[in-house]
């Protein structure tokens, strides 16, 4: 039975709701709390995602800011997995969305996150938020701040001076991936931004060259680019690995922003030499009880998660990260409005793991034996698949 005190928190907290589905089918059975669901064929189980309809998983409390403020949140299950977001008619998949945000609207949600693949359809939530009546984020700007923080930190740990490094983004035509690039750009010495549309990669190169100190390459060879990178990071709309470790460094740093990773568990086991972070894991203030595993220790939350979370606290009900409209003073804000309601980054984390100091040791070790490789000067387009 809930607690007094929970029953008046629902009936007069901030709300915030928030739109995820399962990244896979294993999550799936942990978002319904049904163990038996891992052993039905897949196939089956997919088919019978498409007849399912939205749904609340859990309530979010235990959220309360160091400024006395305390909110709630609904967890609305939208139950299609990641190649179904992506392949599946937009309609059908945009419907899906609204019924959810629909449904978080009838829960007295005063603003609505989307997680994973439900920022990227429907141009990154502009036609969703176009049927609801409630505003609409897409965490981005959070997770910019947030992936930034997690690779700053873990370069100084490993004892790389970004001044000095070369820096590559993946996905870097994204709206997460080029405002990374527009932040390194500050930071870094050399910047290598990658991706597979030859024209737009040319225009953000170009737009990039006077935003900073760095040298700018424009490379679509993805293996070319890694390869003489000492940080990556990357954040794509693509629902693979896409990024093998056998390309890497000694010694580089890559955070992984993309859900589903672009850098598979497997494929990591086979370098104990670099460093693979999880981006945008955040600790949100108070005790946070989410009442069901998403993938995450208990307590923690993904950075789009915590944007919506810190509107809510700070009482913005706008949408704040939605299609293109991200830029760095955006970034910039948020991540002030988050210190200032206790959000932090969480431990460095790689594959749910906390970074151990023997990974961050051997990492270290890793880039005294190395000899550095001069990243290419200049903006340069180079013309490969």
């Amino acid at each position: 039975m809930a607690s007094r005190r929970s029953v008046e928190l629902q009936r007069t907290a901030n709300r915030f709701g928030f739109i995820f589905h399962p990244l896979d089918l294993g999550l799936f059975a942990d978002g319904f709390g049904d163990a038996d669901l891992k052993t039905k064929r897949p196939e089956l189980l997919k088919q019978v995602l498409t007849w399912l309809k939205p749904f609340r998983r859990a309530v979010v409390d235990g959220i309360r800011s160091p400024t006395g403020a305390e909110i709630q949140g609904d967890m609305i299950l939208c139950p299609l997995l990641p190649e179904q977001m992506l392949g599946l008619d937009d309609r059908f998949v945009l419907d899906r969305l609204a019924e959810a945000g629909h449904l978080a609207a009838r829960y007295g949600d005063k603003v609505l996150g989307l997680g994973a693949y439900a920022a990227t359809v429907g141009r990154k939530g502009v036609h969703l938020a176009k049927s609801l009546r409630i505003p609409v984020t897409t965490g981005s700007s959070y997770t910019i701040a947030i992936a930034m923080e997690a690779t700053l930190t873990a370069s100084r740990a490993v004892g790389l001076p970004l001044q000095d490094a070369t820096v590559a983004i993946v996905g870097a035509t994204g709206t997460i991936g080029y405002v990374c690039a527009a932040l390194m750009a500050r930071e870094a010495r050399h910047l290598i931004v990658v991706a597979r549309n030859q024209q737009r990669l040319e225009d953000v190169a170009q737009s990039l060259a006077g935003m900073g100190t760095a040298t700018v390459a424009a490379l679509t060879d993805l293996e070319a680019a890694i390869a003489n990178a000492d940080v990556v990071i990357t954040s794509t709309s693509t629902p693979a690995a896409i990024l093998d470790v056998a390309t890497l460094k000694p010694g580089a740093v890559v955070c992984d922003v993309s859900r589903p990773r672009n850098v598979s568990a497997e494929n990591a086991l086979l370098r104990s030499d670099v460093l693979i972070l999880d981006g945008g894991i955040v600790r949100p203030p108070g005790q946070p009880d989410f009442h069901f595993s998403f993938g995450l220790p208990p307590g923690l939350a993904y950075a789009c998660m915590a944007e919506t979370m810190i509107l809510a606290l700070e009482q913005r009900y706008e949408s704040y990260s939605l299609g293109g409209d991200v830029d760095v003073a955006k970034v910039q804000e948020i991540a002030r409005l988050g210190r200032k309601h206790g959000f932090s980054l969480a431990t460095l984390r790689s594959f749910d793991d906390e970074v151990s100091e023997a990974q961050l040791h051997r990492v270290r070790a890793a880039r005294v034996r190395s000899r550095r490789v001069r990243a290419p000067q200049g903006v340069k387009i180079q013309l490969t698949a």
